[in-house]
């Protein structure tokens, strides 16, 4: 199947924070829970503390994580795996990305499995669930 060649996106990504609640999800659905994946916490760096997953420097510090790059390529093969399954019945495919609070890895690799996705021609889209938007970026 062309998913490029489809006017909605196929995959949905809801970035969020498991203190906050887990989103309700219809099927289709992929759990990634940051808590246990071994992505750098930008909290634990004074310098970084307060910004989101937004700011430049955070993601960059996330990124460089030893492990960062192969969990996102693992992730992207979870849901192409998940979207080649349901795109027969024309359903979305919805990840969720949870971290402790939903504003600062849960956004990067949020935006990082999009990314990735939407280059290798699936239509991806994301929502950052607890981002505050007058959060410092």
């Amino acid at each position: 199947m062309q998913y490029s060649d489809s006017e909605f996106p196929w995959i949905k990504i809801l970035t969020f924070g498991f203190d906050r609640g887990i989103p309700e999800t219809a099927i289709g659905c992929l759990l990634i829970d940051l808590r246990g994946i071994d992505f750098d916490d930008p909290a634990k760096d004074d310098a970084l503390k307060g910004l989101t997953g937004k700011a430049t420097d955070v993601a960059q510090h996330v990124l460089a994580s030893p492990m960062a790059f192969t969990s996102l390529d693992l992730i992207c093969g979870q849901a192409t795996a998940l979207l080649d399954y349901t795109a027969s019945k024309f359903l979305t495919v919805n990840i969720l990305i949870g971290d402790r609070d939903g504003q600062t890895r849960a956004v990067v690799v949020g935006d990082a499995v999009a990314e990735i996705l939407n280059a290798r021609g699936i239509p991806t889209e994301v929502e950052h669930r607890h981002l505050e938007s007058d959060a410092p970026q």
